[in-house]
């Protein structure tokens, strides 16, 4: 198995980013014509917060906000953790995913560069991280 960093995973992919001031509807539809999960949310050029699918149906619709006067700003997650890409894809699942979170922005030079999913991760170092978690519970 050759490990590989999370920039690796992310080569030529496009990264899909929004406003915190666009609409719920109309970021909905930037992740379906573009099939992604979750898009970054920028302000002034800076990573502001990350928002997915589940932000939109559990902050969003399920609190009966209106989806054109509704912003992502309103229903994203803040703040995100993120991850960077020269980090090794080994050290993603036990850091930050699959527990908590399913999505994760990427950071480079201080600067989003895209968005990794836990179907990212090669099932091999998923199987090692649970294996190691199964050990270190034992103990």
């Amino acid at each position: 198995m050759i490990t590989k960093s999370i920039g690796d995973i992310l080569a030529g992919r496009r990264l899909f980013s929004i406003s915190k001031d666009t609409s719920i509807r109309e970021a909905a539809r930037v992740m379906l014509e573009n099939g992604v999960g979750a898009v970054a949310v920028i302000d002034e050029g800076r990573l502001a917060g990350i928002l997915t699918e589940r932000d939109i149906v559990f902050r969003g619709v399920a609190k009966h906000l209106s989806m054109d006067d509704g912003t992502a700003g309103d229903i994203m997650t803040p703040d995100p953790l993120t991850v960077d890409s020269a980090d090794a894809v080994s050290d993603a699942p036990a850091a930050k995913l699959g527990d908590r979170f399913r999505h994760l922005p990427v950071i480079e030079s201080d600067k989003v560069v895209g968005i990794i999913s836990f179907r990212d991760i090669p099932a091999e170092y998923v199987m090692m991280f649970e294996r190691f978690r199964e050990m270190s519970a034992a103990h």
